[in-house]
């Protein structure tokens, strides 16, 4: 006699899983990690952006204008001054987290994400110059008070020649 075929799975054995030095990563992976997270957003290129989306409507703009039979001379008058009316409004510094829907580029990502560390580090007290890990260096703090003793130095250096 035999059997009718149903193969079942052994639920008693264990999986061997990865040990634990496999899943650790490596320095370089670390920092590589670590860059793309701070990397700096190119302003080359959200300019040219935000150029770009300023042309766009222009040349809407003028199509519409076209379409509906305006003159040449009338459609040119009308998309410069618009066009000198966005560059005045839009000359002020760009907000590239107006929010993260609209945000797709990744150096406007980029410089949303450099805004929300930097709102980040002022809400909690951290300084600019700060180091990621350097509360592990022994002499950090040795090095931070001396800097802290000459800048008092410094400043009462200052203080007496005025007086």
């Amino acid at each position: 006699i035999g059997t009718n075929g149903y193969v079942q799975r052994n639920l008693s054995t264990l999986r061997a899983k990865r040990p634990r030095e496999d899943r650790v990563l490596d320095d370089k992976d670390r920092e590589r990690l670590e860059s793309q997270l701070n990397r700096q957003p190119n302003a080359d290129i959200l300019e040219h952006q935000r150029k770009r989306q300023l042309e766009v409507k222009c040349a809407e703009l003028q199509d519409m204008m076209e379409e509906q039979g305006y003159s040449v001379e009338e459609i040119d008058e009308k998309v410069n001054s618009f066009r000198m009316m966005l560059q005045e409004r839009k000359s002020r510094p760009l907000n590239p987290a107006r929010s993260q829907s609209d945000v797709t580029e990744t150096h406007a990502l980029a410089a949303a994400n450099q805004q929300k560390n930097d709102r980040l580090r002022a809400a909690f007290g951290i300084s600019k110059d700060y180091v990621d890990g350097s509360s592990f260096h022994a002499d950090r703090k040795e090095k931070e008070k001396e800097k802290r003793e000459q800048e008092k130095l410094e400043r009462e250096k200052q203080q007496q020649k005025y007086m």
